[in-house]
């Protein structure tokens, strides 16, 4: 029997405002690194994160596919998805879109942070390095 989990990450929408530097305004997205967001994925560290998880749990590598491109071509904007067969008693499929981001590495990473939020809540805890 395959069940299939779709879990969509948490969107964090910033308003720009004049008033901010642009180093204020380059958050990216839910996982960033600040006092609020403790036992968030480091920045970058998603998708290794989820390979990890995989390998450790002897479960097929996790699929990143871009399936979503949107906008004018000088402002594309990329939505990705990951996916990712957890092989136990029964095989589940997670299926985890992440937020429309301007760089295809963001959009993948992004992806990634909503599968490992999912995993992280059904008891696959990644390593802390």
């Amino acid at each position: 029997m395959v069940e299939v989990a779709s879990a969509e990450p948490r969107e964090c929408k910033k308003e720009l405002s004049s008033n901010k530097s642009d180093s204020e305004n380059s958050g990216e997205g839910p996982f960033q690194n600040d006092s609020t967001n403790e036992g968030a994925p480091k920045k970058g560290r998603s998708k290794s994160q989820l390979y990890e998880i995989c390998a450790a749990n002897y479960w097929k590598p996790p699929l990143f596919e871009c399936c979503k491109e949107e906008g004018p071509s000088h402002a594309k904007m990329f939505t990705y998805k990951v996916i990712v067969e957890i092989k136990e008693a029964s095989t589940t499929v997670l299926e985890c879109f992440g937020a429309p981001r301007l760089k295809k590495k963001e959009a993948a990473e992004h992806a990634a942070e909503g599968a490992l939020w999912y995993l992280k809540h059904i008891g696959f805890s990644p390593k802390d390095n």
